[in-house]
């Protein structure tokens, strides 16, 4: 037995194929399909005790400001940009609680990232996206509740200034005033449902979005707790999936590759609609390993993630999921995000939950298919990859991106780039000397043994 364990052994080491990297372009076609953005939706009701300004606090900052204008360190014209940038920066020293709560109607869509583990529909995203406890959550349910609160802020401060808020300022503001509202935000009787949209292929090859309502599975608890949140769509169907890999064979200085729905891209305003369901891809390495409060390891990299990207898969170089777009690191000084500084929740984390819900990630047969085919057309063999692609068409006729690679195998077939391979004999070659390299192993183990 044990003769015929080592046998197979040396047969499966000669004839597999060495795991070949891959190319940014090569992950990015073979995981876009299975990558999804997730929408949560809450409706219901939320209070918080509206804030009252600290009026001697704020003339400490306002003659603190005006010292920097007598000294000539700022000039006039600076004073105010000054005076609202620096409140902003530190408001919990200018404002303070009031006493009097408001309640106001809440109707939000929250978004994020994930991607399909199943061919029957689990998907795996942060579970911040799904959380309505989260604090950025909650800072945006504020920032929707009290934007009438705070846009009347906004106009008492241009006419005491006498101009408009530049965006920078405005912004800045609105950002303060939310966070404070947030710090005494109650959640009342919240209806939340949750639904993932995926591209598929519509009319003329386009991306278009389709939405399917999910339920949710299991999920841990947003950072610094194990960020990760199991989600199932509804409906009989075979999805596109993406494959799952190992984050313990990383070490710093590998690749990753993170694909997503940042919000700054996905739903930047000179950008069509029908591009909205296709996500982005951005790259970088793992900067460091780091272990969480709670003894767990997360990863670092210099990738850019953003919010949107949140719970959206990271891959290795061979285009396997070894982690989650999760969070980033703030410059408190002037509130905003520190790109390069970016922590991943990695796979083994996702494998507790898969394993808690009694879920195991299997490709589909369909994504099987779209790989081979993807190989094929790598490999310059268009007339076998078109054939492929047939199969898959097939299968779902609106697949992500299927009608764009049937175009541009048969423009390439039709250019005369096909390389089908024309000599089989190398490949019996290669066999034959895979096989007289069998057996000599065995007349040499044989000799062995009977010595």
């Amino acid at each position: 037995m044990k003769k015929f364990l080592f046998f197979l052994s040396v047969l499966s080491t000669i004839f597999s194929f060495a795991q070949k990297p891959m190319t940014p372009v090569q992950i990015a076609e073979r995981n876009k399909p299975g990558t999804v953005m997730i929408q949560a939706t809450y409706k219901g009701t939320v209070s918080a005790i509206q804030p009252e300004i600290d009026e001697t606090s704020l003339a400490g900052l306002a003659q603190q400001v005006k010292d920097l204008v007598t000294q000539g360190t700022i000039t006039q014209d600076q004073f105010w940009n000054v005076y609202i940038m620096t409140f902003c920066r530190d408001v919990d020293k200018y404002m303070m609680r009031g006493t009097q709560r408001v309640s106001k109607e809440l109707n939000t869509t929250m978004v994020g990232s994930g991607f399909i583990v199943t061919p029957d529909g689990y998907v795996i995203t942060n579970a911040h996206v799904v959380d309505e406890n989260d604090n950025d959550t909650k800072q945006s349910f504020a920032q929707q509740a009290f934007q009438e609160i705070m846009d009347d802020d906004v106009k008492t401060l241009e006419e005491a200034m006498g101009r408009k808020m530049t965006d920078e300022e405005a912004k800045a503001l609105n950002n303060a005033n939310s966070w404070y509202f947030s710090q005494t935000l109650e959640v009342g009787d919240i209806n939340k449902e949750f639904s993932v949209v995926m591209g598929i292929s519509g009319n003329k090859g386009k991306i278009v979005p389709l939405t399917i309502p999910a339920k949710l599975v299991t999920k841990g608890a947003p950072i610094p707790g194990k960020d990760v949140a199991i989600l199932k769509m509804t409906g009989k169907h075979t999805y596109p999936t993406i494959r799952m890999g190992n984050d313990k064979e990383m070490r710093v200085g590998d690749q990753v590759y993170v694909l997503g729905y940042p919000a700054v891209a996905t739903f930047h305003p000179l950008i069509s609609e029908e591009s909205i369901s296709e996500a982005s891809l951005t790259r970088g390495l793992v900067s460091a390993k780091k272990n969480m409060k709670g003894g767990w390891e997360v990863l670092q990299t210099d990738a850019s993630i953003t919010h949107g990207n949140s719970g959206g898969p990271v891959m290795n170089e061979y285009g396997e999921v070894i982690g989650l777009a999760t969070f980033g690191s703030i410059d408190y000084q002037r509130q905003a995000e520190v790109q390069g500084m970016n922590f991943v929740v990695p796979s083994t984390i996702v494998y507790e939950y898969l394993d808690k819900a009694k879920i195991e990630p299997l490709m589909s047969e369909i994504s099987m298919a779209y790989e081979d085919a993807m190989d094929l057309f790598d490999e310059s063999r268009y007339k076998k990859a078109l054939e492929k692609f047939d199969e898959v068409k097939e299968m779902n006729p609106s697949f992500p991106f299927i009608d764009k690679m049937i175009r541009d195998t048969e423009k390439n077939i039709d250019k005369g780039l096909d390389k089908e391979p024309k000599d089989m004999m190398m490949y019996y070659y290669i066999g034959g000397g895979a096989l007289v390299l069998i057996l000599i192993l065995f007349l040499i183990f044989r000799k062995r043994k009977k010595a």
